[in-house]
């Protein structure tokens, strides 16, 4: 009996282990879930601005390509059509140039004209859509600066002077509190007033006695170890200054959770409570991106280890929460995983050094961290390297994993993710460190605001409506009715649409991208009478303008440099047989123009149409009163025409005297744009801003000796290479006569969400300088 008793104590004991270990997940589940419908449906979409070059002048083209990912899975998204770009003076807060652009399987390819009367300054290129940007938004990052000069020899040398005035001196720590008789992780933080960082030193005091001292690791940025107690008092005083900086509470009791380990299969967290505290479950969750892929749990009595393994988990911010028993968040900490998970770019020059002229050719290979071949879409610029703005602070990976899934402007975030920079793991726990959980984006209490509030301002379509010129008493009501959209080249061809019952239409991408290079018309096919007319107008840039001055913008701090930049590179040679004309200045007779040829076309049948003159037949006579009766003749604008001054008829209208005979060059009376529109009933929408082909020359044997010299600062900018199955692809660009370093700049994308970037350096110079 006592055997058999034995074992029934044993299975009851399995039984309830196994219920109460089905219980957790039950619950861990249960909280994954309510987590995941924060984020199911989100269709949130962020844009990156990758530009030819840094820096621009007047009177250049400029290129960029957008990508349009996907803000969770960062994969190119095909949600959105209809990409809205304008270039915005930093200075006045205007914008001198705005278009829209096509958007094709997540990304853009796109240019825009420096007009010549640009002032010398920063600019931003912002760009929006309609899943991107939002009424409400706490920040807008899909920006790229550069700067637009007259001429490159106007570029001003970088002297940035560091400013140590501490402004702000903020402590952090880990997990969230700090708790007595635990050893605790504190990282600090200094900034100066324009947010930019202090490095500083100082001393941890307890009971006003110097306890340890400690000095900042990394932009201004650093951490102190220490087991803090309730019972005494702390402050921390600074290098240089006799202000007290007081440490965050000391809470009596509670529990800690602290990074121990993070490499590229495991994170290793060591949970921590009070001795006096009674054991009880806690739960880990590991989310990225608002998507949760690790949730676990145990039973904690003093302190346990818990490894995290991270398989099949994405490179980016993971934000780790500790749940007590009842699920309530009690300490949270984000760390940044599998930085190695990325797009491996390499670029391989067939030579170093090349001739004026001469071609090079490039092979790109793509791969991932195990080396193996991966598609990618890449964007590639060759260009002076005097263009390139080195102050610039982001690229693809920062604006991704760091500037999107923070808040607030984060210096120099390149910094983090250049291989050259040994301390850029520990440095880039100290930013997350900093940072505070409630600074990431994807935070739960961030998601629940930003539900919210979340409300899509832009749209991909743009609506008008068909309605009567004039409503009486007697108008029946309007019901559907047919709309044809259409551009003046045919091979692009119409369309046509119904509305619904009140009148209603949309224009969307497919009429939008009709219009590229041109205009789209919009006519009501109804009866002349009763006359109906289009309301159509799209207000898409002045819903941008209207938010945009309410919206902050988060863009990195650039690097603080303490040297001047010198420009050393060597002069452009130019032929003797070539005279350089230092300037054109072309001037003519003010004549109306029209948007396009069409509406020549329309103002030539309204001329004909309103106008009462006619040629007199048979005497040719400019509105001939002896000969009106056949009025079909009409004057042809520009001919001369003879006319009689001072037509008299007699009594009897069989004879008539005259002044004299004159002679006039005919012209018809000029009509406006909106007269005609008005006239044949016509709305006119501006579509897609049209691609254009970077111009790229062709040097054989012969054209190569010749004499007119090749100014292109900019070699090579194609933003649509895709490597093939075997991650590679070979490009081919001949340089100019500029005698320089040249920069190569490769950004992309794969299918599968890795991002990558990769710069390469080569030298052009003539044959008879070496």
């Amino acid at each position: 009996m006592k055997e058999k008793l034995k074992y029934i104590l044993a299975y009851f004991c399995f039984i309830s282990c196994l219920l109460h270990s089905q219980n957790h997940r039950n619950l861990a589940n249960i909280s994954a879930d309510n987590f995941q419908k924060l984020t199911d449906n989100q269709s949130i979409d962020n844009i990156y601005l990758q530009t030819s070059k840094g820096i621009y002048e007047t009177e250049e083209n400029l290129w960029f390509k957008a990508y349009i990912l996907d803000a969770q899975y960062l994969i190119p998204s095909t949600r959105n059509k209809t990409l809205y770009v304008q270039l915005i003076n930093d200075e006045t807060k205007k914008a001198v140039w705005k278009e829209k652009y096509e958007i094709e399987n997540g990304f853009v390819d796109g240019h825009l004209y420096i007009q010549d009367s640009l002032k010398t300054g920063r600019y931003s290129l912002a760009a929006y859509s309609e899943n991107s940007y939002y009424k409400n938004q706490e920040a807008f990052n899909a920006l790229k600066k550069v700067t637009i000069i007259k001429n490159i020899k106007e570029k001003t040398k970088i002297t940035s002077v560091k400013n140590d005035t501490i402004a702000q001196f903020s402590l952090f720590p880990e997990g969230g509190y700090l708790v007595s008789d635990i050893g605790n992780k504190l990282a600090f933080k200094a900034i100066n007033e324009e947010g930019n960082p202090v490095d500083v030193s100082g001393t941890l005091y307890e009971n006003n006695f110097p306890l340890l001292s400690f000095k900042s690791m990394h932009a201004g940025m650093g951490s102190i170890n220490f087991m803090p107690k309730k019972s005494n008092t702390y402050h921390i005083q600074l290098t240089g200054s006799d202000k007290q900086y007081q440490l965050p509470e000391v809470k009596p009791t509670g529990k800690t959770l602290r990074l121990i380990a993070n490499t590229k299969d495991f994170l290793t967290f060591k949970i921590s409570q009070s001795k006096h505290l009674k054991p009880e479950t806690i739960y880990l969750r590991l989310q990225i991106r608002g998507v949760i892929y690790n949730m676990a749990f145990a039973k904690l009595k003093e302190k346990i280890i818990i490894k995290i393994p991270l398989n099949d988990i994405p490179q980016g911010i993971a934000e780790t929460t500790l749940f007590n028993s009842d699920f309530k968040p009690i300490a949270e900490r984000l760390v940044y995983v599998k930085q190695d998970q990325k797009l491996h770019i390499k670029t391989i020059l067939n030579k170093s050094e090349y001739e004026t002229r001469e071609k090079a050719t490039l092979k790109i290979k793509t791969t991932n961290k195990d080396g193996e071949p991966i598609v990618a879409h890449l964007g590639l610029s060759v260009y002076d390297k005097v263009y390139q703005n080195k102050s610039e602070p982001k690229n693809i990976l920062t604006h991704y994993h760091l500037s999107t899934q923070l808040k607030g402007n984060i210096y120099n975030p390149i910094y983090y993710f250049d291989e050259n920079n040994i301390n850029r793991h520990e440095a880039l726990n100290l930013l997350l460190l900093t940072q505070g959980w409630r600074r990431y984006v994807w935070n739960e209490e961030n998601l629940k605001e930003y539900n919210k509030l979340k409300k899509p301002i832009l749209s991909d379509s743009i609506i008008g409506k068909v309605r009567l010129e004039r409503v009486t008493k007697k108008s029946k009501p309007e019901g559907q009715k047919i709309v044809m959209i259409y551009t003046p080249d045919t091979l692009k061809g119409k369309d046509i649409v119904m509305t619904d019952s009140k009148g209603i239409f949309s224009v969307d991408y497919k009429q939008l991208k009709m219009g590229e290079k041109a205009y789209l018309y919009i006519k009501p096919m109804t009866p002349e009478k009763p006359k109906f007319v289009i309301d159509i107008r799209d207000a898409s840039f002045d819903i941008i303008n209207t938010h945009r001055k309410k919206i902050p913008i988060n863009y990195p701090f650039q690097k603080l440099r303490e040297e001047p930049f010198e420009d050393n590179r060597e002069p452009l040679i130019v032929s003797d047989e070539v005279n350089k004309l230092e300037e054109i200045v072309l001037s003519g007779k003010k004549k109306q123009v029209f948007r396009d040829k069409y509406l020549g076309v329309l103002d030539s049948l309204a001329k004909l149409n309103i106008s009462t003159d006619y040629i007199g037949i048979p005497c040719g006579v400019l509105n001939c009163q002896v000969h009106p009766d056949d009025r079909s003749k009409k004057p042809i604008e520009g001919k001369v025409y003879s006319y009689m001054e001072g037509f008299k008829w007699n009594a009897n209208r069989d004879a008539y005297t005259i002044t004299g005979n004159r002679t006039k060059k005919y012209q018809y009376p000029e009509l406006t744009e909106a007269y005609l529109l008005k006239k044949f009933n016509l709305k006119l929408l501006k579509g897609y801003y049209g691609k254009r082909e970077f111009y790229q020359p062709f040097y054989d044997k012969e054209t190569i000796k010749e004499a007119f010299p090749d100014y292109r600062n900019t070699l090579f900018w194609k933003p649509d290479i895709i490597t093939n199955e075997q991650g590679e692809a070979i490009i081919e660009f001949y340089c100019s006569d500029i005698n320089t370093i040249f920069s190569g700049s490769i950004e992309g994308v794969s299918d599968t969400g890795l991002l990558g970037s990769k710069n390469f350096n080569f030298k052009v110079s003539k044959k008879e300088n070496r």
